[in-house]
């Protein structure tokens, strides 16, 4: 896979900060592009996210979503039960960025 977007999903998380940012992973041909999406979180913004349907649709339209990309802004790098269930729910890798110490670890669907 291209390593070229994460670049891009450490700019937005930084953006972002200190709210939890974002994103999609798209597949279009032969490149991977990070997608930034809006966070529609009302609560403990820094704390969840929820993707807008309409950046959703948008990228889904683009090519092939192969994965979601996320910040926790200030927590560990580390999965929350949450974070899993909805990878294994949503059936896509999950991808989570920590840009200060540039570092991202993902999971896959246990599908």
């Amino acid at each position: 896979m291209t390593e070229t977007w994460k670049k891009f999903a450490f700019a937005h998380a930084k953006k972002c900060h200190p709210k939890e940012c974002c994103g999609m992973l798209i597949k279009k041909e032969d490149n991977i592009i990070y997608g930034p999406c809006n966070n529609l979180a009302k609560d403990e913004e820094e704390l969840s996210f929820v993707i807008d349907p309409d950046d959703w649709a948008n990228y889904e339209d683009q090519g092939e979503v192969i994965g979601i990309v996320h910040s926790h802004p200030n927590g560990a790098l580390k999965f929350s039960e949450q974070d899993i269930a909805s990878c294994n729910y949503l059936d896509v890798d999950f991808y989570l960025v920590c840009p200060e110490s540039e570092q991202i670890i993902y999971i896959q669907p246990e599908n």
